[in-house]
């Protein structure tokens, strides 16, 4: 039975390995899942302060009250919103194995070679990763 003992631990080693590498991806797909779930919000955000900003420029046209005030406070908001936006998406990319082309600036596979937005080719792939900062 000593053979069939050593090959009980080996497929028990194995077994417990895989189930880590597993618990480790579901984590990493959940972490992901959270942030786009959160950039899906700010996005919506920033999508009803660009109407409300619209709505206060069509008054101060339309009425020719000022609004400049508001809309300056609504500007930073957008501003603000879409810094956090940024800040999520980066999250998002660094997670999935993702980093900034140096040419257009576009989110793109860490392994290429080319960028599949603006086609500049990827000389030195540690420098293009490290330009990939939070």
């Amino acid at each position: 039975m000593g053979k069939f003992d050593e090959i009980f631990d080996d497929v028990v080693v194995n077994a417990k390995a895989c189930a880590s590498a597993v618990s480790q991806k579901a984590s990493s797909v959940y972490d992901v899942s959270k942030h786009k779930i959160t950039a899906a919000e700010i996005r919506g955000d920033i999508n009803k302060k660009l109407r409300e900003l619209g709505a206060l420029t069509y008054k101060s046209e339309v009425h020719g009250t000022d609004y400049s005030q508001q809309i300056k406070i609504i500007v930073s908001e957008i501003s603000d919103l879409k810094d956090s936006l940024n800040a999520v998406n980066e999250h998002i990319a660094v997670a999935t194995d993702k980093r900034r082309c140096p040419g257009c600036n576009a989110v793109i596979p860490n392994n290429s070679v080319f960028c599949n937005i603006c086609g500049i080719k990827i000389d030195d792939i540690g420098d293009a990763k490290e330009d990939f900062e939070l």
